[in-house]
């Protein structure tokens, strides 16, 4: 996953969500990333948890704002962004310089990661399996070897919705995860 710039976010485009949805109200969003974008140039005092927790209303009856599954796909991206700057830790490019896959991401990292519960109406990811797939994510970074965990493993994992009555953990959020494992598996490969 590569890094956001404040460029990136002066760059995005939404679409607009298809008829008979509003989406985000767009001018509630563009404020937004003025402050994302003054936070990326270090101007800026957003954290992790307040892009975590952001909401945005619709639009007027009649109108159509952004494609909110556009919208809270960026936000993935700028708030793991943002807890690599928290932690002090940046995400190595494959086929950089770094010392691996713990440079990028560690065991710590895992276990210390908190998804959101989906919102309410829809069905995130059985908690139970994800945190368990987490522990082989981790189990996997810190010791490597033989039965680890691969990056086609991860791109082919397929979690369950939720059981009816929980809500589970939010999918955007454990996907754009997920990727950051594949890349820091990625790089590992590259510095064996």
């Amino acid at each position: 996953m590569s890094r956001v710039t404040p460029e990136d976010v002066s760059r995005i485009h939404f679409a607009m969500p298809p008829m008979g949805h509003r989406g985000y109200h767009a001018d509630e969003v563009d404020a937004f990333l003025e402050l994302v974008s003054a936070t990326l140039d270090g101007q800026g005092v957003l954290t992790a948890d307040d892009i975590r927790h952001v909401a945005f209303d619709a639009p007027r009856f009649g109108g159509r704002g952004y494609q909110a599954d556009q919208v809270d796909e960026f936000l993935d991206r700028v708030r793991i962004e943002l807890e690599f700057r928290q932690r002090g830790a940046r995400p190595v490019p494959a086929g950089s310089n770094g010392s691996g896959p713990a440079a990028l991401l560690t065991p710590d990292d895992v276990h210390r990661m908190q998804f959101t519960q989906a919102a309410i109406g829809r069905r995130g990811y059985d908690t139970d399996e994800v945190d368990a797939f987490l522990d082989l994510v981790a189990a996997t970074l810190a010791h490597g070897g033989p039965g680890s965990l691969t990056v086609t493993g991860v791109r082919n994992v397929r979690f369950t919705e939720a059981r009816l009555g929980t809500r589970g953990y939010t999918r955007d959020e454990v996907d754009a995860f997920l990727d950051l494992v594949v890349t820091a598996l990625e790089c590992g490969a590259n510095h064996r």
